[in-house]
């Protein structure tokens, strides 16, 4: 999942920017984000970005490569273990693509040790 994203912003984000990658515990869900310095989303795409095969700019996104598969495996991923995921983005301005699913912190057998950031 965060491999998709990431290279979602790599093929997006100008040479000599950064790419700043994300996470925190919020509530019961750990949220990991990705910002890039992109060149933004139009609004009108912003819900078709999780649909199979579905590109903002055709052009531009057969010469940097893809199948317009990547946000659809991220979306499922999530999903599947209970999340959600969502980019913010305008237009002209950095763009953010974040998921959030269920820590399983808490959820553990009897005798067992906590993942690590999840207390004793």
């Amino acid at each position: 999942m965060l491999g998709n994203l990431l290279d979602n912003a790599l093929k997006y984000t100008p040479k000599g920017t950064h790419i700043v990658v994300t996470a925190k515990r919020q509530g019961a869900e750990i949220e990991v984000g990705v910002r890039d310095n992109g060149p933004g989303i139009p609004a009108e795409d912003l819900s078709h970005l999780f649909e199979r095969f579905y590109r903002v700019d055709k052009g531009r996104s057969r010469e940097k490569g893809g199948t317009g598969l990547g946000l659809s495996i991220v979306k499922h991923i999530v999903q599947l273990h209970g999340g959600r995921a969502w980019v913010e983005s305008t237009l002209g301005k950095a763009r953010r693509s974040s998921s959030a699913c269920r820590s399983t912190c808490g959820e553990r057998a009897p005798g067992k040790r906590a993942a690590p950031g999840c207390g004793s």
